[in-house]
Parts: C-alpha cells; structure tokens; sequence
C-alpha cells in the first residue's frame, strides 16, 4: 500500500520537505517508504531521497530526477522514460524490466545495479 503521506508531499513537489519527512521517519527506525504502482511522471524532484523505497512499476515518464538518491530502489517494471536521471545515485537499485527509453543517466552511479530485461540501455 502507498504511503498517503508521501505521496502528497512528492506530488507537491517539495523536495525539502519530503527529504526532511524521509530524514525523522529514518529516525525513528522505518526505512522503507512504499509507492509502487504510483503516477509521479512529468514532476521536478532534483535531490529527492528515495533510498530503500519500493518504486516497482511507478511512473516517471519525463520526471526530473537529477541528483537523486535511489540507492537500493526497487524500481522493477518502473517506467523511466525521458527522465532525467543525470548524476543520480542508483547504487545497488533493481531496474529489472524498467523502461528506461531516452533516459538521461549521464554522470549517474550505478554500481550494483540489476539490469535483467531492462529496456532502452
């Protein structure tokens, strides 16, 4: 089930808050933040912190995720499509069956990263 919470702040597009809400939630020992199947295509969120979150089959076709933390995402089955991922950091994330068609991933770290039946790379 989808975090309401989160899913309002990111829709928002409020980056600072959301990675502040991420921050105190981490303190208080919940690590992963659970979004799958959910539309966040087309939004502006430079810098979100989405380490350990489970992304499998959300939508960020033409989202802008430059500067991203997605560290160990579970981003399986994600459409990725035109974003702009360019210096993210997608260390240890699962992109198996992602779409990642004219997606920007210039400059992005992506060691550890599961590529099964990715698409576009």
């Amino acid at each position: 089930m989808a975090n309401k919470q989160a899913l309002k702040i990111l829709k928002n597009q409020d980056v600072d808050g959301f990675n502040k809400w991420v921050k105190q939630r981490r303190k208080e020992g919940k690590k992963a933040i659970d979004l799958d199947d959910q539309n966040l295509g087309g939004l502006k969120l430079r810098g979100v912190d989405l380490r350990d979150a489970h992304l499998n089959g959300c939508n960020f076709r033409g989202s802008d995720l430059k500067e991203a933390n997605l560290e160990n995402a579970r981003l399986r089955q994600a459409d990725l499509r035109k974003a702009n991922l360019s210096g993210a950091n997608l260390t240890g994330a699962d992109l198996s069956k992602a779409d990642c068609k004219k997606a920007n991933l210039k400059g992005a770290k992506m060691k550890g990263v599961s590529l099964k039946n990715t698409l576009g790379l």
